[in-house]
């Protein structure tokens, strides 16, 4: 598994499909915020723009446009720039639709409607990683753009088929099939925009790359700086400024933090001992372990573990 798949596993990468639609003469609607989720539309017929609190302008988006709002914000989809909105739990009253099927929306014109097939990707909030934290707030894409990505306009037109279709499995492909193209759409974006900071950024550095495979292929073993550099093929200064350049964090805080996301997860999600659950991502003691757990999630290791029991059983 490549560096990038181990930390959306971690993440509990899950991308659902939200619905297919066709809004017809003057509609606006709000998308309410939600946490930890990656929200998506894709226009295939007509425009629309959308507007996101916090950003002086709003987008116009064409047939081929698809646009990821990576940190969940709300925002409001409309035939106009200025349209007032109401909210989609009240578009959705009005129709009295169910989840099901196409969402109608306005009036009963079909022909020259906006159709856009909608989703979100969803992440564990329990866990971090700097790849999401330096993810913008917006990013869009042309199904047209890129040779490169030239794969993009079939996966698209395919997905809003299947979309459109409700034919028995859609759904299970449309969830990976819009996993698949949230990636790729990130990494074209990073690749379009030539940064430097980033987590994807550092994955594209040929020599630092090569350091987190090597560190993400065994987090457990005894990693330093000189050893991390070593696998980069760089001295250790210059390793570690541009680690840090990249991340804004020094290669043994992103080993610490790495370590402590897959330790909340084995407290969850398994009945080891928080003994064992040191020793295997990297401690020779629990104490260096709890020291280091509470630094960076405020709570010891078996607060941590109780609380997230407790939580878990309300839910369920």
């Amino acid at each position: 598994m490549d560096t990038l798949s181990k930390i959306l596993d971690l993440l509990r990468f899950n991308g659902t499909f939200y619905f297919a639609t066709n809004f017809n003469g003057a509609w606006s609607i709000e998308v309410p915020s939600y946490k930890s989720v990656a929200r998506f539309h894709y226009v295939t017929q007509g425009h629309c723009w959308v507007r996101v609190p916090g950003m002086e302008e709003p987008q116009m988006l064409s047939v081929g446009d698809l646009i990821i709002i990576p940190h969940g914000a709300k925002h409001i989809l409309s035939d106009t720039p200025d349209s007032p909105p109401i909210t989609l739990d009240e578009a959705f009253t009005h129709t009295g639709y169910n989840g099901q099927g196409i969402f109608h929306f306005g009036e009963d014109s079909i022909l020259h409607g906006t159709q856009l097939v909608c989703g979100h990707f969803e992440f564990n909030e329990e866990y971090k990683h700097s790849f999401i934290d330096y993810l913008p707030q917006l990013i869009i894409c042309n199904e047209n753009e890129g040779t490169e990505f030239s794969w993009l306009k079939d996966s698209l037109h395919f997905l809003a088929n299947v979309a459109k279709s409700n034919q028995v499995g859609s759904s299970a492909i449309i969830k990976r099939l819009s996993e698949i193209i949230f990636i790729q759409s990130v990494r074209f974006w990073n690749e379009r925009q030539g940064s430097n900071e980033g987590f994807l950024a550092a994955l594209n550095d040929p020599r630092i790359s090569k350091g987190l495979m090597a560190f993400h292929n065994n987090y457990a073993a005894d990693w330093t700086v000189e050893r991390l550099a070593e696998e980069a093929h760089m001295s250790r200064s210059l390793f570690s400024d541009r680690f840090k350049q990249y991340l804004n964090l020094s290669p043994m805080q992103y080993v610490t933090h790495w370590r402590m996301q897959n330790a909340k997860r084995m407290l969850v999600e398994s009945q080891l001992s928080i003994e064992q659950i040191a020793s295997d991502i990297g401690y020779d003691s629990l104490a260096s372990f709890s020291k280091a757990f509470k630094r960076i999630v405020n709570k010891n290791p078996g607060e941590y573990r109780k609380e997230r029991t407790r939580s878990n059983a309300e839910v369920n």
